[in-house]
């Protein structure tokens, strides 16, 4: 039921807000192509640089490029550049507004989310070598892309601040939830347009002068030979060689991480209030406590009293925890006691805790031996990484002084030369899990033109590959033999969806020429003799899979008014097929249909929807009070 409260309301808009300030790491450089300016925008006196503006222009006009696999256009590249700046001035905007606003990031907090970046990471632990390694490659210096991030955590803790203290009223769910679990009762009758075909004939005549006319629908694919070398982290590190001596240093400097945390051996004598009533709760646990001060024994108290049925019968016993394993005031407090004291009541959320700590047994580094074999594996993964990328630069600078000769950049990394015959736009190779930025470059025009190394191109997080097209073929018209066929059934199917409209019509016009009164009894009965599918009276709501998208479409676009006779609506259905549908009645979502739970949810949602509103009106309205200056160079260059 929530995936309804999720698809209607929509995804929290304001996420698309922070993609603004995202910067996506890739192997390519930066247009200079307006870097005579010195600035790209000013936004209320402070500017944005134009190499900010080259590398994202750069990152965005990649990223679509490899959507279209086509080259872009003269106003395709003009939007992008628009929308560009437009991104980059409500950045900026934004930012002042959460400096005025008194947001502040600590270094602390700006290191630790670079330490958790993923991007800078060589076996899950954070590498200076790929992080300076990938900002060089982007032309920026560790300070300005820590402030870039320092931007990013306030406005990230700004919308956090937002969102929280964003609300909905009562009257305002019930009528979300009365207008997205509306639900309306219908019956259809569906004209499956194959479904006619056995009643069309095509004959040889019809083909030929379909392909004489339309010669140009049936040519061959534009295609590219190209010569590929690929660089993977997987070859790499299968080289790496790490020496016991290297083992032992790294083991000695790093010991503290691989101590085992201090463990402690816990009883422990659950009482649960029963409802709300902890004072009855507590008034019980006092009792137990006096009975453990007068002498008794803990584990047969705890036999006898606990609530907690997994651990009375041992006496209480929850067994070696350490620090961490539990949150809370039930942790706080176990790791406060000495050995052989009780502490309680502690409550948690499942009641009053009287605890009895046993035993304490301290942390001590684990032994060389026991993970030596974790710390080659770590070791390893860092030095590959960094030979990776090392070789990925080595790799992408020989490729460009080689000009047209890849096989030699080949050779000289011991890498194999590929070769793949007849790429077309569309893909038709399976040698690359996402052909989109190899075929990117490919169909690139001076690619084509010039047959020189291509940049780098990063296929994956662990690979990357150099491509030279070395032949190009444009689409020629195919033999007309090989294409009758295709024409033949192209044919078949307009001449049976033209049947199944057909059909559709004359159903509809017996529809409304009668006058039974009992049109749903009609409406079945001529179904079957205009050679319709009859879809019987079924409740459905907004999304529906028991009737044809089309069809819930637009029988929630009609009013919600009071029927007395079922309405009769056409629509195409989707894949030539039509569809005559009958709208007999609606009734709204009751949110005390809704488990308790759902609603909770769902409420959330449309809270943190009316936010991500609330967020974006209050970015557009700080953007039309900004005096911004953007060059006219900018926006139109001279191409």
């Amino acid at each position: 039921m929530l995936h309804i409260f999720r698809e209607s309301i929509g995804r929290f808009v304001a996420i698309g807000i922070l993609s603004l300030i995202a910067v996506t790491f890739v192997f390519f450089g930066i247009d200079f192509s307006i870097t005579q300016l010195s600035f790209a925008a000013r936004v209320n006196g402070e500017t944005i640089s134009v190499n900010d503006f080259d590398r994202r222009l750069r990152q965005e006009q990649n990223r679509i490029q490899q959507l279209l696999l086509d080259e872009l256009t003269t106003d395709m590249q003009v939007e992008i550049r628009r929308s560009v700046v437009e991104e980059l001035v409500m950045r900026e905007v934004l930012r002042q507004r959460i400096v005025d606003a008194g947001f502040r990031i600590s270094d602390a907090q700006v290191a630790e989310a670079l330490r958790n970046d993923p991007t800078f990471q060589a076996g899950g632990r954070f590498s200076q070598d790929i992080y300076m390694s990938l900002l060089a490659q982007e032309g920026l210096t560790p300070a300005g892309y820590e402030a870039q991030q320092r931007d990013l955590l306030s406005l990230i803790e700004w919308q956090n601040g937002l969102v929280n203290s964003s609300f909905v009223t009562p009257a305002e769910f019930r009528r979300n939830i009365e207008l997205l679990f509306e639900r309306r009762e219908i019956a259809y009758a569906h004209f499956v347009a194959v479904e006619f075909l056995d009643q069309v004939e095509i004959d040889d005549a019809e083909v030929a002068e379909y392909h004489a006319l339309n010669a140009d629908l049936f040519m061959t694919e534009e295609a590219v030979d190209i010569e590929l070398v690929e660089l993977d982290l997987a070859s790499i590190a299968e080289t790496i060689e790490i020496t016991e001596e290297e083992l032992r240093a790294y083991y000695d400097a790093e010991i503290e991480r691989y101590a085992v945390s201090e463990e402690r051996f816990v009883r422990h004598i659950l009482i649960e209030p029963e409802g709300d009533d902890y004072v009855a709760a507590e008034a019980e646990a006092e009792a137990v406590l006096a009975r453990l001060e007068a002498g008794e024994d803990f584990a047969a108290l705890a036999a006898e009293v606990s609530d907690d049925v997994g651990t009375r019968n041992l006496g209480g016993e929850l067994g070696w925890m350490a620090l961490g394993v539990l949150e809370g005031p039930f942790e706080d407090a176990l790791f406060a006691m000495a050995p052989g004291t009780t502490e309680g009541p502690v409550e948690t959320e499942f009641g009053l805790h009287i605890l009895r700590l046993e035993q304490v047994r301290a942390s001590d580094p684990q032994p060389f031996e026991a993970i030596r074999d974790q710390i080659q594996d770590e070791l390893a993964s860092e030095a590959a990484y960094t030979v990776f990328y090392e070789q990925a630069n080595d790799l992408a600078n020989d490729a460009y002084d080689a000009r047209d000769d890849l096989a030699s950049v080949a050779e000289a990394f011991g890498l194999e030369l590929e070769t793949i015959e007849r790429l077309t736009r569309s893909g038709n190779t399976d040698r690359f899990v996402d052909p989109t930025p190899v075929i990117a470059l490919a169909f690139d025009e001076t690619a084509i033109a010039t047959q020189e190394n291509s940049d780098l191109i990063e296929l994956s997080d662990e690979r990357v590959a150099i491509i030279r097209v070395s032949a190009h073929y444009l689409p020629e018209p195919r033999p007309f033999e090989d294409v009758a066929e295709e024409i033949r059934s192209i044919l078949a199917r307009e001449a049976a969806e033209r049947l199944a409209a057909e059909a559709a019509t004359a159903y509809l016009d017996a529809l409304n020429a009668d006058e039974s009164g009992d049109l749903l009894a009609v409406a079945e009965a001529l179904a079957a003799e205009h050679g319709a599918t009859w879809n019987a009276p079924r409740w459905i709501d907004r999304n529906t899979t028991d009737a044809p998208a089309a069809v819930a479409a637009m029988i929630y676009a009609q009013p919600k008014t009071a029927l007395e006779q079922p309405e009769i609506l056409r629509t195409a259905a989707g894949n030539g097929d039509e569809a005559v549908a009958l709208f007999i009645r609606a009734e709204p979502g009751y949110p005390e249909d809704i488990p308790v739970a759902d609603r909770e949810l769902g409420q959330q949602d449309l809270a943190q929807s009316t936010a991500a509103m609330e967020i974006n009106a209050y970015a557009a309205a700080a953007r039309g009070e900004a005096n911004v200056r953007v060059p006219d160079e900018v926006l139109e260059p001279q191409f």
